[in-house]
């Protein structure tokens, strides 16, 4: 029989996610298996699959499951390298680089990843009660703010707020050409419902800044949509115009995706958070470059 005490990391969250973060090793099917056998069981009752738990909720379970591994041998041979615009208790904002990937992957590097470098961070500042998880994503090459949950509360609020389309994301972003309307909001499906609604800023000779805010967070959503609309953005390799990239690279000596994650607002326990990026030093240094031709 294996007994957990639900933590206060673990408390509001349902059952059955609970028994997929603790056995991560054991397949779906199984858990669910022993929940239909009434294999579980919560303060002595049994345990249904959809019932929220609470702090100091008593897991019983009556089968022999191997335990989650925590594996912290990697965050004590890496150094954390990141930049927070924001450090509270429960939650962060990180300014994140270009070319630094959201997640970890099969073909990254140990510890290249931003959550790799908060579990890192984490480990060196004595915060092993919770491993940090990322409330949303940036692209690989999109630089900019990004929020990351430091405890579990934390994280099930965030994903609440933007599910719920209760924060403020904007991006800035230069873009092919010359919009004709300056204003407006490009409603094309990528899949699913992808709403944009965008500005420009200004514009140059060959190209328009533009500030996008998303109220949905489909995969390259903002990359896609202007495309889609005839102004890919500056340095897309993936959906962009790619001999208009080659040129450009050739003509101002700066390659990268011209996408940054400039502005979040949200309610946090009745304050309002605001945070503003500004642009990395290479993106200030290409407007400087393009205002003069």
């Amino acid at each position: 029989m294996e007994e957990i005490k639900v933590g206060i990391h673990d408390s509001e969250q349902r059952l059955d996610r609970f028994l997929r973060k603790t056995f991560p090793n054991v397949s779906i099917n199984f858990l669910f298996s022993i929940l239909r056998k009434k294999k579980v069981r919560v303060n002595g009752a049994v345990g249904k699959a959809a019932q929220k738990l609470a702090l100091g909720d008593n897991i019983c379970i009556y089968e022999n499951l191997p335990q989650q591994q925590i594996e912290k041998s990697f965050a004590t041979e890496i150094i954390p390298k990141l930049e927070f615009a924001l450090l509270r208790d429960d939650f962060a904002i990180i300014e994140k680089m270009c070319g630094v990937p959201s997640q970890s992957g099969t073909n990254l590097q140990k510890g290249e990843s931003l959550v790799e470098q908060l579990e890192a961070w984490a480990f060196h500042n004595n915060k092993t009660d919770f491993k940090p998880a990322l409330a949303h994503r940036l692209d690989k090459d999109t630089s900019g703010v990004i929020i990351a949950a430091l405890t579990g509360q934390a994280l099930r609020k965030l994903t609440e707020i933007i599910r719920d389309r209760k924060i403020k994301k904007e991006y800035l972003a230069l873009v092919k050409g010359h919009i004709e309307k300056k204003k407006g909001t490009i409603d094309l499906p990528l899949d699913k419902e992808a709403i944009t609604h965008y500005e420009v800023v200004k514009s140059f000779v060959d190209f328009d800044l533009v500030r996008a805010r998303i109220e949905t967070g489909r995969k390259h959503q903002i990359r896609l949509h202007f495309a889609k609309i005839g102004h890919p953005i500056y340095g897309d390799s993936l959906h962009g115009d790619f001999a208009w990239n080659r040129e450009c690279k050739k003509k101002f000596g700066i390659s990268r995706l011209f996408l940054h994650s400039a502005y979040l607002e949200f309610e946090w326990d009745g304050e309002v958070i605001k945070i503003e990026s500004q642009l990395p030093q290479e993106l200030q240094k290409l407007m400087q470059v393009i205002s003069k031709n």
